[in-house]
Order: structure tokens, then C-alpha cells, then sequence
């Protein structure tokens, strides 16, 4: 299951929230060799803000083990297309209050089968589409290197980029934008064969007795 997390629950994952970022470090800083902020051993940037959701995968509420994590980012602020990647976008970089971005998509390290990253892959991509229409987002947007464009661009979602592929050492980057739309979700719930919603909205017990 995916639990989403904002402002309103950050309290009842703040140890998720680090294994997060811990993970993070390890597969983007450790592994990938990428050159961006880090804090000891957690890898956080300045798009990790207070108006920043998280999409947590676990298997129960009460299991540890964070198996998937990514991130979504009110692009009415700054972020990371807008900031760095104007350039792959042939017109406009989409922004306004009904688009995200979704960045910083990480799976745990421990999870080394093909077919299991794969399943959350489309896990997250579910919930990303049942997220947004929770909050009224009609799209995201995106960059996707060369290894997850054709996933991400045929997983049943209308995803199209939204300008050039682009060198980024030894890898390329494109800029896509997806529709969040009820077709959309019932698409690839279909095509990946997973029943009924995926993500959880746990909110603090004070919430609820107020």
C-alpha cells in the first residue's frame, strides 16, 4: 500500500521520512554518482519543504521497511523543471495550481528482482494518478531518463513529452507531462492487474476526535 503524506500526517512518518531520505542518499548520491545536497546520511534538497507529499510505499502501516517513495511538488513554487530542466521543455514549463511534479522516485536497494521493482513502479504510478485526483490535480510533470521513458510513456496513462531528449552524461533526460484523468487510473489498474485503491490518508487521531 502507498501512504500519501502532507502536512496535515508528517507527524505519524517521521521515521519513514528518513529512511526515505537515507534510501534516497544511497541510490541517487552512493550509487548514481549524482552531485546534489546531502545531510550526513540523508539526501534532502530545497524542494523538500513543508508543502511537499511524499508517496510512501510499505507493505503495513506498521511494517519499517519504506519499499518505495516519490515525491510531489506544487509547481505554483519553485521546482526542479522550472529550476533546471527549462531547457527540455520546447514551450512553457507547465505550472499552475492543478499540476505537480512528480521527482526523486526511489526504490529500496534491499528489492533487487526486475519484476518487483517493476510492480512498484506501477504501484507509485497508481497513486500518483489516485492522489491527484484526491486533491484536483489535472497533470504532472516529470523527468524521465532513459531507462523509465518507454515505462512511464506506456503504462496506460496519456503521457507525452513536452520537448527534446536531452544529454545528461551518460544518460538522457526527457520532460513529460501526463493527464490525471478516472480513464487514466482505470487504465493502468487494468493493464498491472491491481484491484481497488492503493493509497492510504492516515491522519492523527487529534484530527479525528476535533
Amino acid at each position: 500500500m502507498i501512504f500519501i503524506v502532507n502536512t496535515e500526517n508528517r507527524s505519524l512518518f517521521e521515521s519513514d521520512l528518513l529512511e526515505m531520505h537515507r534510501q534516497r542518499k544511497a541510490v541517487f548520491v552512493d550509487k548514481a554518482g549524482w552531485r546534489i545536497p546531502v545531510r550526513g546520511d540523508m539526501e534532502i534538497d530545497r524542494y523538500d519543504r513543508p508543502e511537499t507529499t511524499y508517496l510512501i510505499a510499505k507493505r503495513t502501516p506498521e511494517a519499517g521497511e519504506v519499499l518505495a517513495s516519490v515525491r510531489l511538488l506544487p509547481t505554483v513554487l519553485p521546482h526542479l523543471m522550472s529550476d533546471l530542466f527549462r531547457e527540455a521543455c520546447s514551450g512553457v514549463v507547465p505550472s499552475g495550481p492543478s499540476v505537480w511534479e512528480v521527482s526523486r522516485f526511489c526504490v529500496s536497494q534491499r528489492i533487487c528482482e526486475r519484476s518487483a521493482r517493476l510492480a512498484l513502479l506501477w504501484e507509485i504510478i497508481t497513486a500518483v494518478l489516485e492522489t491527484g485526483l484526491l486533491f484536483g490535480i489535472e497533470q504532472v510533470t516529470f523527468v524521465a531518463n532513459r531507462a523509465l521513458l518507454p515505462l512511464a510513456l506506456g503504462c496506460g496513462w496519456n503521457a507525452t513529452p513536452l520537448g527534446p531528449t536531452l544529454r545528461d552524461g551518460n544518460d538522457e533526460i526527457t520532460a513529460v507531462a501526463a493527464a490525471i484523468t478516472p480513464h487514466a487510473l482505470r487504465e493502468v489498474r487494468s493493464r498491472f492487474g491491481i484491484i481497488g485503491p492503493v493509497t492510504r490518508f492516515p491522519i492523527p487521531l487529534s484530527q479525528v476526535a476535533a
